[in-house]
């Protein structure tokens, strides 16, 4: 109470909030929080400094019927004649305590909400509640709300001054005291506290005690039925199957099906609960119970516990599901009956406007429960148990749109967020029936999983096991590994028996599905938190001869603690061919140890990227000489890590020696100086193997670029691409680099990008490319301050060289007219150009009927501003 007692007091002297918004769980005691704020204010604990305190319960009104505020308060005032006038004289001195805003929702999302001002004014209740939460209606009075945690986002953006606190239920160690107490054997005592307390999900929601109570009844109904706990993860379907159906078919093996008139007892029940959910609804009147075809007295006798109960003071009868859960329970039922029988002569419509595959996290939350247990109830024993209830097979005709719902996840990768296919997996967990899984996750090819909760692994493992196709997955794991305080949860005779960390066990099993899928290729561990145990976990089940997996990313992973187990997969696991350790920061003795297991005979790694790794001098002196020896090694990646004189000499000693096989090279920014343009420009003349060099980012400027050119002008360079975007060349270069190009004849792909060429600069380029012995194939001219200038001449060259297959003009200042004259070169027959940089939206409507007439003429032909996306070879070399 000492934060609620403070909670209207100016905060760090600048606000004072007029509203209170008490959020949290359902069922964790908002309402009795509420009531007790009347009684400590009438007791004179709370609030004396206000007047009056009225309290008013939404579940108790008809909030769409009319009233004044006047008459509100009216209603709640003690005795016969409140007297209204003086107490709106003072409205400073007026607390509204709102229960259970949330229950009114859906009549507060209107579009065509209007604001009362007048307390004697007559208005719907929600106007009226909507006019105080917008401080229309006596703006100086006090509210506090509570709400659940799902109507926070909807209340703020009606709210003024608001100030949020939560209210928690039972805490940690009560639920789990509570949850194991009546579970005598120790044995299943492990299985339960696995199994429940450690399904996140099921225990947070347990901070409610009706719910905390429904599962602790469930897991003793589990018990006594002889049905002990083998799930590595309790699913909430499955306790509240075990509950509800235990009820419904324990009259004895001659009664175990239902009457006609129970069946629609259950239905309407279902039915009701369904038009609930759908309208945000929990609370329910004799006139919604008649509508069902439903008693009080019937649904007690059919499930012999209270799934219904009567609350409130007022003079009409209102009903609440004895959890918030159970509603959203008997609404996924609903589903998997309404197949089953004629049910509609029963009842009255049903407004569940939208369809349950529409279902978002992000704005539908209120739903997202359901959606979990209609998911559940596809299990083929629960669906078995329906059939005996029902005495007739049970299909639901949802089941395929639910299978087809998530797989459509699969196929939209690039639409799809990690949160999307992880929330599918936990649908799919849910129902604990492999074949549905299976099929339901068939399109799935790449996946990226955001791991949590130490929950996500199993879960994720259960998943995977069933992506038969899966090809590619990316996994962010946050820290789980590194703080585990679930043991101070566990009794002391439970700490005693266990064996292993079940931490331990769920991050061993994920492994164990990585390392053993047959169809997994690349696995994807960036910005993952990896410690020194879960590293050397990963890379003893990644040695598994059934690993298929060829390329391993850990780019921006924490993973330096067990680098040393990294070195020995690599020994040991023959298929691995890629490596990404960019930003790892590496120490001499690492990169020492990774040299060696590159120099193994049993290592057949292909592409090392060492991107912002940090090597020092000593580090490109142990590189060096692992290029000297006769290793797999085909690509290097160095990139921004700084490439000083020494590093170079050192590094131009290796790649100039003939046992050096590498032919990938990537020095994308690392500040190299010009001293050491020199170094590389003779390692370029002298190496026959190199192929593919990248320097973009780098201070080159015209004078090396000469260097550079001079050397891919030697017979015995064979460097056939070359990446220099932003490289501090201008026009002055244009001469050597439009000499270099007739004269090489292996160089086929130059990017030139974000240079500051200019007009002068391409038109002496186009010299180059107009001559026949131009053997380029690619070139990159984005961002290069071009404009129509350059057109005609650059129309010209491209007209008459039928080598030039792909261009990239993209950010640079064309007119109409300039762009005119290029259209007129693509369209040439004698252009070979397939793949084209250009935006075509940037342009009016003559070119871009133009660009579509190339497209018309020449079908083949792309035309896109992102260049570097278009699949071409390996186009991408020194990205990937």
């Amino acid at each position: 109470m000492k934060v609620l007692s403070d909670a209207f007091k100016p905060h760090q002297k600048t606000f004072r909030p007029h509203t209170i918004i008490l959020h949290g769980r359902p069922g964790v005691g908002k309402s009795a929080l509420a009531r007790s704020i009347i009684l400590g204010w009438a007791q004179g604990k709370l609030y004396q400094d206000m007047s009056y305190v009225f309290l008013f319960s939404v579940r108790e009104m008809k909030w769409t019927e009319k009233s004044s505020l006047a008459q509100l308060m009216a209603n709640e005032w003690p005795h016969s004649q409140a007297p209204v006038t003086k107490i709106m004289s003072q409205p400073e001195r007026l607390l509204f305590v709102i229960d259970g805003l949330d229950d009114m929702d859906s009549a507060l999302q209107h579009d065509d909400m209007t604001l009362s001002r007048d307390w004697k004014d007559k208005q719907p209740i929600y106007i009226l509640v909507y006019s105080l939460l917008r401080k229309a209606l006596l703006s100086q009075s006090f509210l506090i709300i509570t709400t659940r945690n799902t109507g926070l986002e909807n209340l703020r953006s009606m709210v003024v001054s608001p100030l949020y606190i939560l209210v928690e239920g039972l805490s940690a160690s009560r639920r789990s005291q509570l949850v194991l107490e009546n579970i005598p054997d120790d044995h299943q005592k492990i299985q339960v506290f696995h199994s429940v307390i450690e399904n996140h999900q099921l225990f947070d929601q347990s901070q409610a005690p009706s719910f905390c109570s429904l599962v602790c009844e469930a897991l003793q109904l589990q018990e006594k039925l002889g049905k002990r706990c083998t799930l590595p993860c309790q699913t909430l379907t499955d306790l509240y199957a075990t509950l509800v159906f235990h009820q419904l078919t324990s009259r004895g093996p001659s009664q175990r099906a239902l009457s006609k008139e129970e069946q629609i007892t259950l239905v309407g029940l279902c039915r009701m609960a369904l038009e609930g959910v759908w309208t945000m609804r929990s609370v329910f009147y004799d006139d919604d119970l008649k509508s069902y075809s439903l008693k009080q007295s019937e649904i007690s006798a059919l499930f012999h516990v209270n799934i219904l109960l009567q609350v409130g003071h007022s003079s009409e009868q209102c009903y609440v599901f004895f959890d918030l859960s159970l509603q959203d329970f008997f609404a996924a039922l609903y589903y998997v009956l309404e197949g089953l029988g004629e049910w509609n002569q029963y009842f009255s419509y049903i407004t569940n406007q939208r369809n349950i595959m529409e279902v978002k996290r992000s704005s539908d939350s209120h739903l997202l429960e359901m959606k979990r247990f209609l998911f559940g109830l596809m299990n083929k024993d629960t669906l078995k148990t329906v059939e005996v209830l029902f005495r007739c097979p049970v299909t639901p005709p949802i089941k395929q749109k639910l299978q087809h719902c998530l797989s459509l996840i699969g196929q939209q990768v690039n639409g799809s967020s990690p949160m999307d296919t992880l929330d599918a997996f936990y649908y799919l967990f849910e129902s604990q029936d492999e074949e549905f899984v299976h099929m339901a996750l068939k399109s799935f090819q790449e996946v990226w999983l955001l791991i949590n909760q130490k929950m996500d692994l199993m879960v994720s493992s259960y998943c995977l096991q069933q992506c038969q196709n899966l090809k590619a997955i990316r996994v962010d794991i946050s820290d789980l590994f590194s703080v585990d305080n679930t043991p101070k949860l566990c009794p002391v005779a439970l700490q005693k028996t266990q064996c292993k960390p079940l931490i331990i066990e769920w991050w061993e099993n994920f492994c164990t599905v990585l390392s053993t899928h047959p169809n997994l290729k690349t696995l994807d561990l960036g910005h993952s938190i990896l410690n020194e145990w879960s590293m050397k976990i990963l890379c003893l089940k990644l040695r598994n001869s059934s690993c298929s997996i060829q390329n391993l990313t850990f780019k921006n992973s924490e993973v330096v603690s067990g680098l040393q187990y990294l070195w020995m997969l690599l020994v040991s696991n023959r298929n691995l061919k890629y490596l990404n350790l960019g930003n790892t920061p590496m120490k001499d003795d690492d990169i020492k140890l990774a040299c060696e297991a590159l120099k193994h005979p049993s290592c057949s790694l292909e592409t090392l990227r060492l991107d912002s790794c940090e090597l020092t001098l000593t580090g490109y002196e142990l590189i060096s000489k692992l290029l000297l020896s006769a290793s797999s090694l085909k690509c290097l990646s160095l990139a921004r890590n700084k490439v000083g004189v020494k590093s170079m000499t050192s590094l131009g000693e290796a790649l100039s020696s003939s046992t050096c096989t590498l032919q990938k090279l990537i020095l994308n920014h690392c500040n190299i100086i010009k001293d050491a343009y020199g170094f590389l420009a003779l390692i370029l003349a002298n190496n026959r193997k190199l192929t593919h060099l990248s320097l973009t980012m780098n201070p080159v400027g015209n004078s090396a670029m000469k260097l550079l050119c001079e050397a891919l002008k030697e017979p015995t360079c064979y460097l056939q691409d070359l990446e220099l975007v932003d490289c501090q060349l201008t026009e002055n270069c244009c001469e050597d680099l439009a000499c270099m190009i007739t004269t090489t004849k292996h160089l086929q792909s130059l990017d030139l990008g974000n240079n500051a060429l200019g007009d002068k600069g391409v038109i002496t380029l186009c010299k180059g490319l107009k001559q026949s012995s131009s053997s380029l194939r690619r070139l990159g001219l984005a961002a290069c301050g071009l404009t129509s200038k350059c057109c005609e001449v650059l129309s010209s060259a491209l007209s008459c060289n039928p080598y030039l297959n792909s261009l990239n003009l993209v950010r640079n200042d064309f007119n109409t007219s300039g762009m005119l004259k290029l259209c007129s070169a693509f369209q040439n027959p004698a252009s070979n150009l397939w793949i084209i940089g250009l935006w075509k939206q940037q342009f009016y409507a003559q070119v871009r009927r133009q660009l579509e007439e190339v497209q018309f003429i020449k079908p083949h032909v792309v035309i896109d501003g992102d260049w570097y996306s278009i699949d071409e070879d390996d186009r991408n070399w020194w990205k990937n």
